[in-house]
């Protein structure tokens, strides 16, 4: 018996995921970790997505409710689309975390640590950081060159005309349907495993609640659901992070993490079938530093970190979401909120990826190359440390981040339908009731759109991971013009269209050529492995950006930037915000502010840090251990920050509306009555003021006219 222990299983920490074979002189390993059975049954599943759904949509709507009745917000369409453009730091911070957390940051970044080891949640967090740090530069230039925009193609519209307008409409557009793609995509494939749900019903019903919160309160209620969702996707974080290097029973230390990382990547170990199987975790890793998984010295991370640098630019930049979030925020906010943002999102990939993603692999999970692909490593981890409480964990949190991300999808199209198409070219004297109405018909026709879409793309055989690595390859192209058009005066309108359409052509071509050269055909498997993906998405991006560069050296457009402040808002009311807010002298400190710091934590996260680890090499434990540290402190501190700043900011408000909520309503009912009258009073003021005056003319007249008759007497 204990010889047979000793062949098989290869490692007593996995024993349940081996079997003897039926002759008893091998080993044979499990074929999969789901083997296409749910952990959890189909009513937890539509409790989870029908139960959660209703309550975020009722409680949002409440709070929205709640701060229109007790703190006076006007529901405008202004209103419903730029949330007031008075929001504070730590809201905007937590809504750019709630935001560019997509399923695929759940779901992918285990994935690529499944992968890849160590470097995949390194590069995944990294090379989605940037973008948001460098993305705040472009917000306070919004601020200043473009006050009162609505969306990002009004700005093109105001700068390079229709036919520039029309093209980035269409990038913008191609961008929404990607990201939602993704999020429905990644949400259904792990609902469906874990629950058994259809997943052509998953992804139908996972957008409701989000549409009714949305159709309710706009971009507000966008924001209010966000926090709610960043509370809980943080405290999910915690609890995975601590359980995988603290509390389990299993792993429950670095040390123990790194032991077993270094046996399931030995080069003694035998990966034939029927051990192991093919496209499953076994043995060194092709392209890693002495085949370890714990090394930056990693060819496939490293390849996957450019693409995911390339893509995610397109994402942020051309993705109207983030520019809504940013004319939304208030001036002196913008800037720090964007990277604060930025900071802590960096936690959320890194640490739960290094987390779960290695756990996977330090449990010697059975899972294959498929369900790696469709985003089913963290449930997978979460499932052999914590058993059906730990899926329905992730189940929490992943549904948090799919319909946190998805409203601010529906509010970035709804903005761009209302202002870039029925108040541009449909009805340009539109009121503010009829751009309100155009904007809740979008929101719920688009909703309803991406139910349809996803199940299209199952129908498909479409997976989050080949879609994650595409999306830079379609829309690349567009990053640097967008960028340009508030960055430089002399990039001209029709360099923007000839760069951001010959890009995404050649890149397009480029990344299927390259499938073809490289593994004699074309299909969803040969364009979504790295090589083709990596030259797409690099002459998607750089051909945009040259061509754009290029066209303006030679014919420059010396713009001013006068159309774009032109720009007016559709209904005008008394701002909130002090003047100072707008002064030019305020907002240039804020553009060198995060210059600076956006770039300079760019340069740490990207450049320094992975170049001071490659004299490492393999890690090692104690290297390990303080990797491990990083990961662990970074998600607590980044967590408590994002949970505590926005309730520290609205202190007041929340006050306010406590006052209000326990105050008696039929005093409410009376100051709210004074309220109006005062209101009447004001508004008749101008009149009675004339009248007034009038009577003063008249009465002096009286006066003058009667003491002239009292003078002409005595001359009688």
């Amino acid at each position: 018996m204990a010889s047979f222990l000793t062949s098989c299983p290869p490692f007593q920490f996995s024993s349940k995921y081996y079997t003897t074979s039926v002759s008893g002189d091998g080993c044979v390993r499990q074929s999969s970790f789901f083997g296409g059975k749910p952990v959890l049954n189909q009513q937890i599943g539509y409790s989870v997505i029908l139960g959660f759904g209703a309550f975020l949509a009722v409680f949002t709507s409440f709070l929205v409710w709640l701060e229109k009745r007790y703190v006076g917000s006007r529901h405008t369409s202004e209103w419903f689309n730029t949330a007031g453009r008075n929001v504070k730091t730590g809201l905007i911070a937590s809504v750019i975390v709630s935001q560019w957390t997509w399923a695929a940051t759940i779901l992918q970044s285990s994935n690529v640590a499944w992968e890849y080891g160590i470097s995949g949640p390194f590069w995944y967090a990294s090379g989605a950081t940037i973008q948001v740090l460098l993305f705040g530069v472009i917000a306070i230039e919004i601020k200043r060159k473009a006050p009162y925009a609505h969306t990002v193609c009004e700005i093109v519209k105001a700068r390079w005309g229709t036919a520039a307008h029309l093209v980035f409409l269409g990038f913008c557009f191609l961008t929404n349907i990607i990201v939602t793609a993704m999020l429905l995509l990644g949400g259904s494939a792990v609902v469906n495993a874990l629950t058994g749900v259809n997943i052509y019903a998953a992804s139908f019903l996972i957008p409701l609640g989000v549409i009714v919160y949305t159709l309710a309160g706009g971009l507000k209620a966008t924001f209010l659901a966000s926090y709610i969702h960043s509370v809980i996707v943080h405290v999910v974080l915690v609890i995975f992070v601590f359980l995988v290097y603290v509390a389990s029973s299993e792993l429950g230390s670095p040390s123990m993490i790194y032991r077993r990382l270094l046996e399931v990547a030995s080069k003694s170990r035998s990966c034939l079938e029927p051990i192991s199987h093919v496209r499953q975790s076994c043995g060194p890793v092709t392209g890693n530093f002495k085949g370890s998984y714990v090394t930056m010295l990693s060819s496939g991370g490293l390849v996957f970190g450019i693409i995911n640098i390339v893509g995610n630019f397109g994402t942020v930049f051309v993705d109207n979401g983030y520019w809504v979030s940013a004319i939304a925020a208030r001036p002196s906010s913008t800037h720090k909120g964007y990277l604060l943002g930025g900071l802590v999102w960096f936690s959320v990939p890194f640490s739960l990826a290094t987390s779960l993603g290695l756990g996977a692999l330090a449990l010697d999970l059975p899972i294959t190359a498929s369900e790696a692909s469709h985003g089913l490593v963290p449930p997978a981890t979460a499932i052999a440390l914590m058993g059906k409480g730990g899926s329905i964990l992730l189940l929490t949190m992943l549904f948090m981040a799919v319909t946190s991300a998805g409203s601010s999808e529906l509010i970035a199209v709804s903005s761009l339908c209302t202002y870039d198409i029925y108040r541009s070219y449909i009805n340009p004297d539109a009121s503010g009731r009829q751009i309100l109405n155009v904007s809740r018909g979008v929101v719920l026709g688009f909703g309803c759109f991406m139910g349809i879409l996803a199940v299209i793309l199952n129908m498909a055989g479409v997976s989050l991971g080949w879609m994650y690595l595409a999306m830079g390859v379609f829309i690349g192209s567009a990053v640097l013009p967008i960028a340009f058009m508030l960055l430089w005066r002399k990039a001209n309108g029709f360099g923007a269209i000839l760069g951001t359409v010959s890009g995404c052509l050649l890149g397009i071509i480029t990344w299927l050529s390259v499938a073809k050269i490289e593994y004699g055909r074309i299909n969803l498997d040969t364009t979504g492995r790295n090589a083709p993906m990596l030259a797409g998405n690099l002459v998607s991006i750089l051909t945009g950006g040259a061509i754009h560069a290029v066209c303006s050296i030679l014919r420059p457009q010396n713009y001013d930037w006068q159309t774009t402040k032109q720009i007016t808002v559709v209904e005008k009311e008394k701002s909130e915000l002090p003047p100072e807010e707008f002064k030019e002298e305020k907002l240039k400190r804020a553009k060198s502010w995060i210059i600076k710091w956006g770039i300079g934590f760019t340069i740490v996260i990207v450049i320094l840090w992975p170049i001071l680890t490659l004299p490492v090499g393999q890690f090692s434990k104690g290297y390990f251990t303080f990797w491990a540290v990083i990961c662990i402190a970074w998600g607590t501190v980044g967590s408590a920050v994002i949970i505590a700043l926005p309730l520290m900011e609205s202190w007041t408000t929340i006050q306010s509306v406590l006052n209000g909520m326990f105050t008696n309503d039929r005093v409410m009912q009376k100051l709210e009555d004074l309220n109006s009258k005062l209101n009447a009073f004001v508004v008749a003021m101008p009149e009675v003021e004339r009248v007034y005056l009038l009577e003063k003319e008249r009465s002096k007249k009286k006066e003058a006219s009667e003491s002239d008759q009292i003078v002409a007497s005595p001359s009688h």
